[in-house]
């Protein structure tokens, strides 16, 4: 919309509105007038997508027709009228409306600050260029004791009419009405790139995901754009927000890493014993190239929507007992075969994958070669983030080893995705012995440092008084000295051994 001032005589012969060439499925403006003052507002407004091509002319526009009169509309009063001149290009119709000037200003939010600073309606002079069919049906909107029904052909045009017009309760019906029928108002005969974005967010917010999965666009004329403004809503809340983490090059929330563990992560464990392996971020991660990056790949939308919505929710498992979100279901690994062991011996392999095998196994999460799906326990069966998890999970699936499955999931999108950025990433799903050497590969050493100084300073610091402070000096001195007494009783047993030789 732009604005601009134009001079006009105040005469009475100048009111019809001269042919411009516009689109047919826009409107060309209003214009405001007053008097004598030669002061006026013009305001490209695209109020009309329904209008059809090749439309016989029902009128000429040197025939301007009688005002609407007011007496089926609303009881009558004292108060005086503004008469809005309406230009339909389209149609070749010239048609006056008078509306009083309270229930302009308090209906149209548009008109309200160029009608408060009129004195008087004589010198003022309003015109609309749209299609009067739909300017009609707002003024019985806004006039008539029994307002009109919504129609289906209508409610596009009437949306972003009352849109630009700042109608904001009529903006709220057209938009439960399209939500509630949306199906249907795709199937319109109607460019939808007319609609703002604006009301695209707004149309979203009354739009479930669930019904959304249910509309069949077949020229994709909306659904595109509902599901990319769902994807912004939902990345919108703070407890959604994805960050990156530098070790494992995971996609994770700050409320899954209370509980996640990092495979790739230095251990810390503190002064109770806990054994601490979290997700560190990347601070340079940015989700919006990302999101763009995932629609240059070839995915729609709607694939997008559903593989990042399938990183937020989580639930436990009833057979391993671990918590895992929601495009992991297919990650609850075992190896088939037993782990078989050299006669006193530590170490061993798993017979089914070769695997290294340890008797006493200190690892923080176990990976076996074979996965099946998680069996989410009985609260969880029943929830709405399951039943849709389940009903789209051939979308938002998380291949369990991407090497036999043969399907890109979002990890790989992430590590290629670093890779054209120029950083050379580890994959998450090789074995943790190739790790320590291209550990560095990932992040610089400056940043490595920092993040255990970090990681150190919170361990250090949290929650913790002066007296747990010195609790926990004394426990890192004792283990400095258990590590100390390990050295020396080694080095006393090797001299022990070299000396029976002897």
């Amino acid at each position: 919309m732009f604005l601009s001032s134009f001079r006009r005589p105040p005469s009475s012969n100048n009111r019809n509105t001269p042919v411009r060439n516009l689109p047919e499925a826009t409107i060309s403006g209003t214009s405001i007038t007053r008097g004598r003052t030669l002061k006026g507002v013009d305001s490209k407004m695209p109020l009309n997508p329904v209008l059809k091509p090749n439309q016989a002319p029902t009128s000429n526009l040197s025939e301007p027709q009688k005002p609407m009169q007011r007496k089926d509309l609303y009881e009558s009063s004292n108060e005086e009228e503004i008469i809005i001149h309406v230009c339909d290009e389209g149609k070749k119709i010239n048609r006056d409306f008078k509306c009083p000037r309270s229930v302009l200003i308090s209906k149209m939010k548009y008109f309200e600050s160029h009608l408060q600073s009129c004195q008087t309606a004589e010198d003022l002079e309003i015109s609309v260029h749209c299609d009067v069919e739909i300017f009609e049906w707002l003024m019985q909107y806004m006039l008539a004791k029994d307002k009109p029904q919504l129609e289906m052909p209508k409610v596009i045009s009437i949306l972003i009419s009352s849109d630009f017009l700042q109608m904001n309760d009529l903006v709220k019906q057209c938009l439960e009405f399209t939500a509630k029928n949306l199906e249907e108002v795709v199937k319109l005969p109607i460019d939808m790139s007319c609609l703002s974005q604006n009301l695209l967010k707004q149309l979203a917010k009354y739009i479930n995901p669930e019904l959304l999965d249910e509309v069949k666009d077949r020229k994709d004329k909306l659904l595109s754009k509902i599901y990319m403004k769902k994807l912004e809503e939902l990345l919108e809340d703070e407890n959604n927000t994805l960050s990156r983490c530098v070790y494992c090059n995971k996609l994770y929330t700050a409320r899954q890493n209370e509980w996640m563990v990092c495979e790739k992560a230095t251990i810390f464990i503190d002064f109770h014993g806990n054994v601490i392996a979290e997700h560190v971020p990347d601070r340079n991660w940015q989700a919006n190239k990302f999101l763009l990056y995932l629609k240059e790949q070839g995915l729609t939308w709607k694939e997008i929507y559903w593989r990042i919505w399938g990183r937020l929710p989580f639930f436990n498992c009833a057979v391993c007992n671990m918590t895992f979100i929601g495009s992991e279901l297919g990650h609850c690994s075992y190896h088939s075969q037993e782990p078989k062991f050299n006669a006193g011996s530590n170490i061993g392999f798993y017979q089914c994958c070769q695997q290294k095998a340890v008797r006493f196994d200190t690892s923080i999460k176990k990976k076996g070669c074979c996965a099946k799906n998680h069996q989410p326990k009985p609260e969880y069966l029943h929830t709405k983030e399951y039943e849709l998890l389940i009903k789209n999970f051939s979308v938002i699936e998380e291949p369990f080893d991407f090497k036999s499955d043969g399907k890109a999931g979002i990890n790989r999108y992430v590590q290629n995705f670093m890779r054209n950025k120029g950083i050379e990433v580890q994959s998450g799903d090789e074995d943790e012995d190739g790790y320590e050497e291209d550990d560095e590969s990932v992040k610089s050493s400056e940043e490595v440092k920092e993040i255990k100084k970090t990681a150190k300073g919170k361990l250090k610091n949290n929650d913790m008084n002066p007296a747990k402070q010195r609790v926990w000096k004394l426990d890192n001195l004792r283990l400095d000295d258990y590590k100390k007494m390990k050295e020396i009783s080694t080095a006393l047993t090797k001299l022990r051994k070299v000396q029976r030789k002897k």
